[in-house]
């Protein structure tokens, strides 16, 4: 039985987080978010009233399929369909539901970093 060859496609490496080895199958990006100031948690619950914090916000404005904040609250990894969203349009709507203006936004081209 003969083989199937790829061709039209990227080449799939190791990487060592020096190059864009960051490969995504259903047009997702993977963003750095970093607040003007640190993002607060929610505040309540256990039969209490929840008080939104401003991570609840940042995430709202966006819908990340999934984000997780650092534990400071100073950044926010997000993964977001990129056919809706680029870093401009992700810090515009989190400076607009923050109300601020100094969100930075990086599209990340690997998450070794992260790790």
């Amino acid at each position: 039985m003969a083989g199937i060859t790829k061709t039209n496609s990227d080449l799939l490496v190791r990487s060592d987080g020096s190059a864009d080895t960051f490969y995504t199958t259903a047009n997702l990006g993977c963003y750095e978010i970093n607040p003007a100031s640190a993002l607060t948690a929610d505040t309540g619950g256990s039969g209490s009233a929840i008080v939104e914090g401003t991570i609840r916000q940042a995430a709202r404005a966006i819908n990340p399929l999934i984000f997780e904040v650092k534990s400071d609250g100073d950044v926010m990894i997000a993964i977001c369909d990129n056919t809706q969203w680029d870093a401009t349009s992700i810090k515009a709507a989190v400076d607009k539901a923050l109300g601020v203006s100094n969100t930075t936004v990086t599209k990340l081209t690997t998450l070794l970093g992260l790790a």
